[in-house]
């Protein structure tokens, strides 16, 4: 026990560094680029990476975690593996591109079809990827993962920004997402060699096809209600009023996807060593969360507050309309990344099928709520369906993997509170200062946002002291740890 622990806390410091160096890279690369392209060119790329993801689903969302539970030891096995998640990568590049025309119909959107058919074809490089990466997060190896994604990022932003200097428009964020992957993949091979002479017995790779479909399900459901938004309002909006949304999801999710990316990577195999120990599964659950709370919270509200003068600042007057979907997204953010703890801990403790019965909640109620938004109101009617609709729906789902790990919303609220207090008495602080000062001529827009960043960064932890020391003192070993492994 005491070795998982130590396993994953080590892992968590070499994992996290290197997604704050990556983070960093990832956001200056996303500035530029923002701050160059305009909100029809953003739009088209939000429609074609959402058909992506659809495609990319089967590997990403259900064979990964399914060979990180049990990875294949023999020689023989993981050539049938391999040759088996290749054909898919293969038929599934050949149906997404013979599906291009009719997505970009469906958006009216003629250029849509060119992106999503290149896009395709990265298919197979994120196939022949998946069984190093499985290996490695089996192993626990997460200081080579980090190197890993680390060298993605830098080569993804560093194509994204030449190409737009150069005027490629949605293509630099295609050809980005493409350099990214290929280095990805190369790098995983390198790391642990997973290339073998393809063969038609896949016996032996059926199960866990079988052991993935669960978790595939569960991963199309959570696609539609986290996209059926991009595509309704291609539909009614066009292409720019998408970019604007696009935007502030991009905002907003880009640090909720790589906190949580990085947790759920490194405690898979954590919950899966535990799941005999459901006491000792349901603590690392709650430790995670309070984790995710402390961090998320200030985060995403701290986004929120500052909105109206980061958005011109960093990124260009021409953002201005896309500051309330920035809002929106901020302000839910911290939920969705609390509750992303619950996919490695149902899969590792042998419980996808609860994963599946949430979306049975999420999904209709979602579906309503965005639908209505996107008829009705636009971009400003879907930011509304997130931010008043969302909460209320996934936490009556979440009840379902509490119960089941043997936890309650007490306990859940419990680790939360003080977090939320405390980021809750610094947004409302941060932006009531912003609304003064705007209305001052002492400060120019830039010096005001890094003064209200910093007061913001000075009151969140005095706020988490006063109200929750426990979460306070979590948060100064969480920090301590990325410098220390003691």
């Amino acid at each position: 026990m005491i070795e998982v622990y130590r396993k994953l806390r080590s892992a968590l410091r070499a994992h996290t560094v290197a997604k704050i160096l990556v983070q960093t890279i990832s956001w200056l690369g996303m500035v530029y680029v923002f701050r160059t392209l305009d909100a029809h060119a953003v739009g088209v790329f939000a429609i074609a990476s959402v058909a992506f993801s659809y495609a990319s689903l089967m590997y990403e969302g259900g064979m990964l975690e399914a060979l990180v539970q049990r990875h294949p030891q023999s020689s023989d096995e993981r050539r049938s593996v391999f040759s088996l998640l290749i054909s898919m990568g293969l038929v599934t590049a050949i149906l997404l591109a013979a599906l291009a025309g009719a997505i970009a119909s469906l958006v009216e959107t003629p250029e849509v079809e060119a992106i999503i058919a290149v896009m395709a074809a990265t298919l197979l490089l994120t196939a022949a990827g998946i069984l190093p990466h499985a290996r490695l997060i089996h192993e626990m190896r997460f200081a080579r993962l980090a190197v890993i994604s680390s060298a993605q990022a830098v080569t993804g932003s560093g194509v994204m920004v030449y190409l737009a200097w150069s005027g490629a428009g949605a293509w630099s964020l295609v050809w980005g997402q493409v350099a990214g992957t290929l280095v990805r993949t190369l790098l995983l091979n390198l790391a642990v060699p997973s290339v073998y002479l393809p063969t038609r017995a896949f016996a032996a790779a059926m199960r866990y096809v079988r052991t993935s479909a669960v978790l595939i399900a569960d991963g199309l459901l959570f696609r539609w209600y986290t996209s059926i938004d991009v595509f309704l309002l291609g539909r009614w909006s066009g292409t720019t009023q998408l970019g604007l949304f696009s935007f502030g999801q991009q905002v907003a999710n880009t640090p909720l996807e790589k906190i949580s990316n990085v947790v759920n990577d490194v405690s898979l195999p954590a919950y899966t060593r535990l799941a005999d120990d459901r006491a000792e599964a349901a603590t690392l659950m709650l430790e995670t969360m309070r984790t995710h709370a402390a961090v998320g919270l200030p985060v995403f509200w701290g986004i929120a507050s500052v909105a109206a003068t980061a958005v011109p600042v960093i990124f260009g007057a021409q953002w201005l309309p896309a500051i309330f979907p920035v809002i929106a997204m901020a302000v839910v953010a911290p939920l969705r990344l609390i509750g992303s703890v619950e996919t490695p801990a149902m899969t590792g403790i042998g419980r996808p099928g609860v994963l599946l019965r949430t979306k049975f909640i999420i999904v209709p109620l979602m579906t309503v709520a965005l639908v209505a938004g996107a008829w009705w109101g636009g971009v400003r009617g879907v930011s509304l369906a997130w931010m008043c609709a969302f909460p209320p729906i996934y936490l009556a789902a979440f009840r379902l993997p509490l119960r089941a790990i043997g936890l309650t919303y007490a306990q859940m609220f419990a680790v939360a509170r003080g977090p939320l207090l405390a980021a809750g008495i610094m947004a409302a602080c941060v932006a009531g200062l912003q609304h003064w000062a705007r209305g001052q001529s002492f400060l120019s827009p830039p010096m005001l946002l890094v003064s209200l960043v910093a007061v913001g960064a000075v009151l969140y932890p005095a706020a988490l002291w006063m109200v929750d020391r426990g979460a306070f003192d979590l948060l100064r070993r969480r920090a301590r740890l990325m410098v220390s492994e003691s």
